[in-house]
């Protein structure tokens, strides 16, 4: 019944959200928060900027995110009540997957004209420090970044070029063909029980997994030879998010050790209520979904406007609806049964160590040899 159809485009290889959030039916988004849940306050609509964003008259999103119609309808809609922009006002949005918008953004950067774009949202810290070095990233600092403390904690914001919301890796399993599990730690896994029932994606082609893999092995959280152990619980490597989500709910591999948790909410929010996630206490690891505005943006004034409204407790509230991430923002709850709140995982989050995969450019190639060398004898 829950089965996910095979004819899927290459965008959704990593992450089935941005897929099957399309095969959502209207009446999901009936009383989907957007522009419903915004109070129009007039005092922040006396913003100076206001006036100057309706003469600039539009803003331009340039993102690997906001796939959808509902979701940039939310956004968009959201945006301009809260600032009580123009009826006419434009929120126009162009989406790619994100080594296409970088590859954008990069031709124009390249040739040394203006970007001509706003501001952008894309999972790409390596990207956006080398970029803030080049000039291309604006500084604000939004009122609102002092909220964002969880990102902050964990080093997936750089104030005041940018901030982050974050997508994160869990266990995930079909509680229908185990039903009696439980996972707490990661040293569950290695549960003699489940010899042959988990699948991972590949760390040796995955730069995600291999980066989980590296900072477990280095944190001392877990014994020197976890991963030894887990590898001989006969783990099926799989080369992508979609069948390991398929062989979980089909039965056939009932846990996937590194689940997204966005995909979890997806199929839970669909009837699939059999899917469950654990956050281990030794920690999950968040990526970033980070948010800028470019520093050449035709439309200024728009550009800080919407940074501060997708950082503030009612744009996160719709962020994290639409987008399926865990908000930056603090005192922001989870729409969904099987994602984590933030403010649940201050102590136990972690996130790549961004600056040193830019300063020794060889750590994720060990970390995905290493990964290989363990799991596929390569």
């Amino acid at each position: 019944m829950y089965t996910i159809t095979k004819n899927i485009t290459f965008a959704c290889v990593f992450t089935l959200s941005a897929c099957v959030l399309s095969l959502y039916s209207a009446s999901s988004y009936a009383s989907a928060p957007g522009a419903n849940i915004i109070e129009v306050d007039a005092d922040r609509c006396a913003d100076p900027r206001v006036a100057q964003a309706n003469r600039e008259g539009e803003l331009l999103v340039v993102a690997s995110i906001y796939e959808t119609p509902e979701t940039t309808k939310a956004h968009s809609e959201g945006f301009k009540k809260y600032w009580c922009l123009d009826d006419d006002y434009e929120v126009k949005f162009e989406i790619r997957n994100t080594p296409g918008t970088i590859a954008r953004i990069e031709a124009e950067a390249g040739a040394g004209v203006p970007i001509s774009g706003d501001v952008t949202t894309m999972p790409a810290i390596t990207w956006f420090m080398e970029a803030v070095d080049r000039g291309l990233i604006m500084a604000y600092n939004s009122p609102n970044y002092q909220y964002m403390k969880l990102p902050e904690k964990i080093g997936l914001n750089n104030i005041p070029y940018w901030t982050s919301d974050m997508y994160m890796f869990v266990p995930m399993w079909n509680s229908s063909a185990l039903p009696d599990l439980e996972i707490n730690s990661w040293m569950d896994l290695l549960d003699p029980a489940l010899k042959g029932k988990m699948s991972i994606l590949d760390g040796s082609t995955q730069q995600s997994v291999a980066l989980v893999f590296d900072f477990m092995k280095k944190s001392g959280k877990l014994p020197d030879d976890y991963f030894e152990r887990l590898a001989a619980q006969d783990i099926l490597i799989a080369s992508t998010s979609l069948l390991s989500v398929e062989m979980m709910m089909s039965g056939e591999r009932p846990i996937s050790i590194l689940g997204v948790s966005a995909d979890a909410c997806v199929l839970h929010s669909q009837g699939a209520t059999f899917v469950k996630t654990a956050a281990p206490i030794e920690g999950v690891m968040l990526q970033e979904q980070a948010s800028a505005a470019f520093a050449s943006a035709p439309h200024p004034n728009s550009a800080q406007l919407w940074l501060d409204f997708l950082r503030s407790h009612e744009g996160q509230t719709i962020f994290e609806y639409h987008e399926g991430r865990v908000p930056g923002r603090t005192g922001v709850k989870s729409s969904c049964a099987v994602t984590p709140d933030n403010d649940s995982l201050m102590d136990s989050a972690f996130a790549p160590d961004y600056a040193e995969m830019v300063s020794n450019p060889s750590l994720v190639r060990d970390a995905q040899d290493e990964f290989g060398r363990l799991f596929l004898n390569k």
